[in-house]
């Protein structure tokens, strides 16, 4: 029995050291993705950001309730081993939810995630241009050398900066392609090479929602399979919390009879005598 009961208690402890390391890799995912993203999130509100904020808070949570897996093995408590399966019973039904949600708002993500961008970039249009910024290439003044950005006043250079930083990051222009742009005000960032005449055919022919898109179905693709690993790994956790809770149930359950076989002795001795 002694042997069993070790054996157990190294199976979950090291079970919880692997949890661990999960939650530790959530939260470095987290902080990643975070990172990337984090001009991008400017120009549009992006539920992956949330989704990566939500990721070191859900990373956070399964090191803490890994940390009481391992407390409650090494010190074969049963309260804290009960507390520790119910906890993750809670972490994997809050996933599945989460899950089923992303799966039916899909569809309407992309269009108000569409419509975000474009409201941004009419933004930018509508503060008009800054006479003499170089980052905007205005096409009805192209000249032998070629001549940058005399059009318009006051553009929002914060807004403008982002919409640079998102196009040279990730290789597109506009919101569906380089015709969201005017001629007169076509960012340099839109560029295929480091400057650009007016052709449209020397820009970046991709829009930025399509990039950003397939950038995000492919994250969060990884971000399911890490989910549907992280599962598995806690109803195994559940089943060998179980397992090893059997022979501690069954010993609680010995005692709780044998304690009250006695205190029911001692009673009718004390009748008896009386």
């Amino acid at each position: 029995m002694g042997v069993g009961i070790q054996m157990m208690k190294t199976v979950l402890f090291i079970f919880n050291i692997f949890l661990t390391l999960s939650g530790i890799g959530i939260i470095i995912a987290g902080a990643l993705i975070l990172t990337e993203m984090a001009d991008f999130n400017r120009i549009a509100e992006s539920d992956l950001v949330k989704m990566a904020i939500a990721m070191i808070v859900g990373g956070a949570i399964v090191t803490i309730v890994a940390f009481v897996g391992c407390l409650g093995a090494m010190r074969e408590s049963y309260t804290l081993l009960m507390a520790f399966a119910g906890l993750l019973v809670a972490i994997f039904i809050m996933e599945l939810t989460v899950g089923i949600c992303a799966a039916v708002f899909k569809t309407d993500y992309k269009v108000a995630f569409k419509e975000s961008l474009s409201e941004s970039l009419h933004h930018v249009l509508s503060s008009r241009g800054v006479r003499g910024d170089n980052n905007y290439y205005d096409v009805s003044n192209v000249g032998a050398g070629g001549t940058y950005g005399t059009a318009y006043d006051a553009i929002d250079g914060r807004d403008k900066n982002y919409w640079d930083v998102l196009q040279r990051q990730f290789k597109c222009c506009g919101v569906d392609g380089p015709k969201d742009w005017p001629d007169k005000i076509r960012p340099i960032s839109c560029c295929l090479d480091k400057f650009c005449w007016g052709d449209t055919a020397v820009y970046h022919q991709v829009g930025c929602y399509d990039t950003l898109v397939e950038k995000i179905h492919a994250s969060t693709t990884v971000l399911v399979y890490v989910g549907v690993g992280i599962a598995f790994v806690e109803i195994l956790g559940i089943f060998l919390t179980c397992w090893w809770l059997t022979p501690f149930k069954v010993k609680r359950t010995k005692s709780s009879r044998f304690t009250m076989a006695e205190i029911c002795k001692d009673t009718l001795n004390h009748n008896q005598n009386c």
